[in-house]
């Protein structure tokens, strides 16, 4: 890994002349444990160190370098999630009054900026096929129909963007491409939550959505690269928007960003600039192999799906979520997610060769039975209520059986994956009572 990168030497600068800290953070630098010599590096704004949204040193260096790395016009730095960019990019984009055409399968943190922001959403369901098993793509086609209707009517104008999550919490990634040209035939940029797929720029062939066409785009680096969590990056390709980039991310950023977090991007940047791109392909490659297997061991896999991510479909295999995970344990394995629906398994280029032969004993030993498979209902929702309106609006907390009739005034996610079940200002149908209560939901906020 490279030694040389601009946040490590700045830092190292500090610390090797040995200052009075007379300044944030309390710790001083002391060796606490278990953080140890870490705490050294936890520091602030002061000189030598750079501010993240006024940066014109070592932060503005390693933003140039990731730029640089990713092919972008301009990437921006977060110590604040994916979330911080979500609310940047729409920030970006927005105007009053403005609507956005977005896949149902959105985050809640992209719920929430629009509700904060006062966007109107205008769903596109994911597609799926019983053989997938998992959520599915956002087609384009369904996404130009909608645009053509809204043209029709006059009302194209009203929309800032469309915005799509790909790969998604499963791994399946929507034809960005294709996503890019409808968009962009309709006068609109294409915003593109791709928090899972920071690597997908390091494989082979054209997988990052800023290569796709996307026009705004963010990656958390450390859900699948050797960073911190709350790392993660926002890549603009759009000339106009690069004056604003900061300005967008101070409005929902903390002036107190932390250090070891942007610390170990610049880490991840000097391992992306040296051995990264070649560990990835090795990591690629063992989870090609696991998924061969799991094929043969009776799994039907996504087709269209992140190729450093194994998600097995449990429905219609004749095994519970409770004796998979029983099948884990026995073999030291810690899952991402698992649910009666499915298991999601993570890689990344840190994954010791032991865990790629763990999960490969895992799958020797899966028998499936077949068992006939009704997909998870994917319903329109009923909106009586636009989103800020009953955001905003003065509310109740009720127990989930008593809020049937109700329309919901905040999110309701399982997390993960943080996929909203349902969205504020939509009416609490009997079915989705049920689909809240199983997934362990007992109260929510209703508009009184």
């Amino acid at each position: 890994m490279r030694d040389d990168t601009p946040l490590y030497r700045a830092l190292n600068e500090y610390i090797g002349k040995d200052w009075s800290r007379l300044h944030m953070p309390g710790h001083k630098g002391a060796a606490i444990e278990p953080f140890g010599s870490l705490m050294a590096y936890d520091l602030t704004e002061v000189e030598g160190t750079d501010s993240l949204f006024e940066d014109d040193g070592p932060l503005k260096e390693l933003e140039e370098l990731f730029t640089s790395l990713y092919g972008t016009k301009g990437t921006v730095m977060s110590a604040g999630g994916s979330t911080l960019c979500i609310q940047a990019m729409l920030h970006l984009v927005a105007k009053p009054g403005g609507r956005i055409l977005a896949g149902r399968n959105i985050h809640a943190a992209a719920v929430n900026a629009m509700a904060l922001l006062g966007l109107e959403p205008e769903w596109v369901y994911p597609s799926r096929s019983q053989e997938e098993r998992l959520i599915g793509r956002i087609d384009p086609r369904e996404v130009e129909e909608l645009l053509e209707r809204e043209e029709q009517a006059g009302r194209l104008g009203e929309f800032c963007a469309v915005y799509v999550t790909s790969p998604d919490y499963f791994g399946v990634m929507s034809d960005i491409r294709e996503l890019a040209a409808v968009a962009h035939r309709k006068g609109l940029p294409l915003l593109v939550d791709n928090a899972h797929g920071a690597h997908l720029c390091f494989l082979e062939g054209e997988l990052h959505p800023t290569q796709l066409g996307a026009d705004l785009c963010c990656d958390s680096l450390h859900k699948t690269l050797p960073a911190l969590t709350g790392a993660a990056l926002l890549h603009c390709m759009r000339e106009c928007d690069l004056p604003k980039l900061k300005g967008a991310m101070s409005v929902f950023g903390s002036t107190s960003p932390n250090y070891l977090i942007m610390l170990s991007m610049d880490r991840t940047a000097g391992f992306l600039a040296s051995e990264g791109p070649d560990e990835l392909k090795k990591t690629v490659s063992r989870c090609d192999r696991l998924r061969k297997l799991a094929a043969q061991r009776g799994f039907v896999l996504p087709e269209f799906c992140d190729p450093m991510r194994l998600s097995l479909p449990i429905a219609g295999t004749g095994w519970s979520a409770d004796a998979f995970r029983e099948l884990l344990r026995r073999h030291q394995i810690m899952e991402e997610y698992l649910s009666e629906s499915g298991c999601v398994l993570l890689f990344s280029p840190m994954s010791r060769q032991k865990d790629f032969d763990r999960v490969e004993q895992m799958l020797q030993e899966f028998v499936p039975q077949s068992q006939p498979f009704t997909a998870f209902p994917i319903c329109p929702s009923e909106k009586v209520m636009g989103l800020r309106e009953a955001f905003l609006a003065p509310k109740q907390t009720l127990p989930i059986e008593q809020a049937e009739g109700k329309i919901a005034a905040q999110v309701k996610i399982t997390c993960p994956p943080g996929i909203p079940l349902i969205m504020p200002g939509e009416r609490l149908h009997k079915y989705l009572i049920k689909i809240l209560k199983n997934s362990g939901i007992s109260d929510i906020d209703v508009v009184n």
